[in-house]
């Protein structure tokens, strides 16, 4: 690759993660916390299934099984994430 692609590579993801991480914040400016809280995750998961129904179907892979897979492991990720920072917040809080 040239200087020059690596160059556009980096921006281009840079600027994709900046607007894609950008559209969790629209619920917090919109929402009591608690609430932009379940529409951010919830934002999540919708496009997460979008991505991997997509991904499945270039994959030529079964989409169901795909969408399925990957949001079991997203709800566990949350799960133990909302555990981990209770169990923070209970033994440091």
């Amino acid at each position: 690759h040239t200087e020059k692609e690596i160059w556009q590579s980096t921006i281009s993801t840079f600027l994709s993660k900046l607007i894609f991480a950008s559209t969790f914040i629209i619920p917090i400016l919109l929402f009591e916390l608690s609430t932009a809280i379940i529409a951010s995750v919830v934002w999540g998961l919708f496009l997460l299934s979008l991505f991997s129904f997509r991904i499945a179907k270039q994959q030529k892979k079964k989409a169901w099984k795909v969408v399925f897979e990957h949001l079991i492991i997203a709800l566990v990720v949350v799960a133990i994430t909302h555990y981990v920072g209770d169990w923070v917040s209970a033994t440091f809080g």
